[in-house]
């Protein structure tokens, strides 16, 4: 699964220079989000990592998916009821999370061949 690492790392420093460019063009509120989706990135690399170090081999893609639909349940629920608040801003950052999970989730599942 080091591809997985590699794409993870790759996606970070993307978003990275990405982050930099709206902060270098006076949009913070751009680069906030960005930053939000980094970090999502940087958690389910460092989750990954500890679950290779801990879990059996054989339940490592298992429990790291039940890690990401964690992470899916409470981001949504967070969401939703900042949508029911109307605290639009709050609505966006969930979304900017969920958006970066459902990539990390999407390349998960096709590198390791489901």
């Amino acid at each position: 699964m080091n591809c997985f690492n590699e794409y993870i790392e790759t996606k970070i420093r993307e978003l990275s220079l990405k982050e930099k460019s709206f902060n270098e063009n006076y949009q913070q509120d751009d680069a906030v989000f960005i930053k939000m989706k980094i970090n999502v990135y940087d958690i389910c690399k460092t989750i990954f990592g500890v679950f290779k170090k801990v879990k059996p081999e054989d339940r490592l893609n298992e429990e790291f998916m039940k890690k990401l639909d964690e992470f899916e349940k409470t981001w949504s629920e967070s969401a939703e009821k900042a949508s029911q608040f109307g605290d639009l801003k709050k609505v966006a950052a969930e979304e900017a999370k969920l958006e970066a999970l459902a990539d990390i989730k999407s390349k998960f599942i096709e590198l390791r061949g489901e």
